[in-house]
């Protein structure tokens, strides 16, 4: 007779079977129906995949459905190739898939056949024209990185495309180099969650969605910055020291403040002691925004963030060195639909601090010369400016004047709510316009600026008023560009004071580039383009401009080391055209 431990260990036994056999059945709802795809609560990840490419999904169960059998097989339709699935656990399976480039676009549903039968899984995945890959795919806590976006079927633009990587990553830049192409500065917080990000490109009606396309390790990188505080224009020693940093000879430091960065400080240069240690000399713009700075210490494509590492305050203005822009001129221009002419008449004062160090460079090109010989030119290349910082400007009371023998303008001052520049300006007509006049500036004067003082001829006038008498420049005027243009005008009395410039500005037809046929030409009031200058214009809309102008002597205030201000005046006039 069975003793009674034979006898548990037999009813265990059974037991044992019983549930077995109730867990490899299909599970039930409550009414006793098959419905896994309720109880299961299935999910595919990612919901998006581009034509071209192949991707890691996941797909994930409420209950366990998957087994290690090998049994588990997943299909997403026609053009979407399942290269592989690997069954995580019971309620986990990771697949591989390629999708074809011509597959169908739009959702489709992902067939599964487990261990507990056929399950669904609707719309799980959605194909999409566009796709795009990062590199690097990584970062670290604390790092700032240089990522290349590399898009497929994209359309990305320059100004109205930029990129998101989700939270706790600063996109300081994106760069968009074509429509398949960007660059992005992106900083990783100190507080970043370690874990994979959605990376999403925006051009405002289309977003493209790299999902799980960025990493931020739990590893980190961090440095200090030494000095914490200089002063507008001071020249300054600083040092670097990091942790986990990769410092070398191509090290480098940006500034940066309320996310852009700035150019108003100088590095003189830099010493890498090691991979963490680096120092160097620092000049500040004597305009050097005031306020707290991010330090960004860049090695090739990565970077380390010291946020308000250094705080730029305010210094003396150094008033035995003010510059003086003076401005009085007239602009006019010819509307298209009605032929009215528009008129502004400007005129403004401004002191000035130069920047030292320089900040900036103008472009320039080729332009008429002699007098009454016309040339084709190419409009200058644009040129690349650096963030420099606007010029600290001075007081001199409350108003300035502009006096000559005919009238005097009366300037009054204005400060900008948001930069704090002063200026001096006043609206007005050309009632205020004296013709063939040098105008005296007469400051005011005020306490700790530019005290009051009379500086002789130095605002000129054009010898006189002058107008475009044919052709009439409006309602989409047309000229054939194989005839001969001419134009005339009442003569504007420039010569031998002044001169008299014109030219119709359009695209070069040789280099597709912005350019212009141009002349001065002698003020006696009839001039000529020719067929053969023209034709040098493509077709299409172009403008025509002329202008008288006059330029003053040299000046200065008597305290200043600044002697060489110059101050100009022109009468503008411009209309539009059409080249056939």
């Amino acid at each position: 007779m069975p003793s009674s431990s034979s006898r548990a260990f037999a009813l265990l036994a059974l037991v044992g079977l019983s549930l077995l056999s109730e867990g490899c059945q299909k599970p039930t709802s409550k009414d006793g129906s098959s419905s896994i795809e309720e109880l299961a609560g299935l999910t595919f990840s990612p919901p998006e995949a581009g034509r071209g490419t192949t991707v890691d999904a996941r797909i994930t169960s409420g209950t366990s459905v998957f087994s290690f059998d090998g049994g588990t097989v997943l299909d997403l339709g026609a053009g979407v190739t399942v290269n592989s699935v690997t069954v995580l656990d019971g309620w986990t399976a990771a697949a591989n898939i390629t999708v074809a480039d011509g597959a169908e676009l739009g959702p489709r549903d992902a067939m599964l056949d487990t261990a507990v039968g056929e399950l669904s899984i609707a719309e799980a995945l959605t194909i999409t024209d566009d796709s795009f890959t990062v590199t690097p795919n990584r970062g670290l806590i604390g790092e700032s990185v240089q990522v290349e976006l590399l898009g497929k079927n994209t359309e990305w633009v320059g100004g109205d495309t930029w990129a998101w990587f989700g939270d706790g990553i600063e996109v300081n830049t994106v760069d968009v180099l074509s429509e398949t192409y960007a660059i992005a500065d992106v900083t990783i917080a100190r507080d970043a969650v370690p874990g994979l990000r959605n990376v999403a490109m925006d051009s405002g009606s289309d977003v493209t969605t790299l999902y799980n396309g960025f990493q931020v390790d739990r590893v980190s990188m961090s440095a200090t910055f030494d000095p914490p505080t200089a002063s507008q224009g001071d020249s300054v020693r600083f040092t670097v020291q990091g942790i986990g940093t990769h410092f070398d000879t191509g090290s480098d430091l940006e500034f940066w403040k309320n996310g852009d960065q700035k150019g108003d400080i100088i590095i003189d240069s830099i010493t890498v002691v090691d991979a963490e240690n680096l120092y160097g000399e620092m000049t500040l713009s004597n305009a050097a925004e005031i306020g707290k700075r991010d330090v960004l210490a860049r090695t090739d494509d990565e970077g380390v963030l010291m946020e308000d590492a250094l705080d730029v305050i305010d210094a003396e203005a150094d008033l035995s060195n003010v510059g003086i822009s003076l401005s009085l001129y007239v602009v006019r221009g010819i509307d298209n639909a009605t032929g009215a002419i528009s008129e502004s008449v400007v005129g403004s004062a401004v002191f000035y601090l130069p920047l030292n160090p320089p900040c900036g460079a103008g472009s320039s090109g080729d332009g008429p010369s002699p007098y009454d010989v016309n040339g084709v030119f190419a409009s200058p290349d644009p040129v690349d400016q650096p963030d420099c910082p606007s010029n600290e400007t001075v007081g001199a009371g409350e108003h300035v004047w502009f006096e000559s023998a005919c009238n005097v303008i009366t300037f009054d001052r204005y400060v900008d709510p948001s930069s704090g520049a002063i200026y001096y300006t006043a609206p007005l007509t050309l009632d205020d316009y004296c013709f063939d006049q040098v105008y005296d500036l007469h400051t005011e004067g005020e306490e700790g600026g530019i005290g009051e003082y009379i500086l002789n001829e130095v605002q000129p006038t054009v010898p006189a008023d002058w107008q475009l008498l044919t052709p009439e420049l409006w309602g989409n005027y047309t000229w054939n560009r194989a005839e001969n243009f001419n134009y005339t005008w009442t003569p504007a009395q420039t010569y031998p004071d002044a001169i008299f410039s014109t030219g119709i500005s359009g695209t070069l037809v040789e280099t597709g580039k912005g350019g212009f046929v141009g002349s001065l030409p002698w003020d006696d009031g009839d001039h000529t383009y020719l067929s053969s200058e023209l034709s040098q214009l493509q077709a299409g809309n172009v403008s025509f401009y002329a202008y008288s102008y006059i330029e003053g002597n040299e000046f200065g205030f008597p305290f200043s080391t600044i002697q060489d201000n110059k101050s100009s005046s022109y009468v503008y006039l411009s209309g539009s055209m059409v080249l056939e």
